[in-house]
């Protein structure tokens, strides 16, 4: 028994229909997890790592290291150097903030509503013998609620 023309052309469309849906799904970006991370304890992230603060609306991106002229470890050094990189702070209902945070204090850290977020250490630390090697970078913090 032979199914009425509309019938096929309704099916057709919704078959199309799904499978444009998956299709554009597919192309989509997956969602970023981020690790949930307690007050008042250190944590280390490698560039393009989240992590949220339990108990707050806040999230913290490691985005990536803007500069390092820290001592290489095989050197003496007039000056210990910086380490700057940059993050974004993001907030349920405020726009992301991007920071540039130092390890060196007072440029270390940076407020989101009560909390604290410093910047603490950045690792591997340099090596003259290391040359110009990318370096596999992860950033510690600790989050402090005020």
């Amino acid at each position: 028994m032979s199914q009425p023309m509309s019938y096929r052309r309704s099916t057709l469309r919704a078959i199309a229909g799904v499978c444009v849906v998956v299709i554009s799904s597919a192309r989509c970006a997956p969602l970023q997890t981020a690790a949930i991370v307690e007050p008042g304890t250190s944590f280390t992230l490698a560039p393009g790592q989240a992590a949220a603060v339990n108990g707050t609306d806040v999230r913290l991106t490691f985005r990536q290291v803007r500069e390092d002229s820290r001592c290489p470890v095989d050197v003496t050094c007039v000056w210990e150097g910086d380490a700057k990189i940059d993050v974004v702070i993001s907030r349920e209902g405020v726009a992301d903030s991007t920071k540039l945070l130092s390890i060196r204090p007072p440029n270390n850290a940076a407020q989101a509503g009560s909390l604290r977020i410093r910047f603490v250490g950045l690792t591997p630390v340099p090596r003259q013998a290391d040359g110009t090697v990318k370096r596999n970078y992860l950033a510690e913090f600790v989050a402090e609620m005020l």
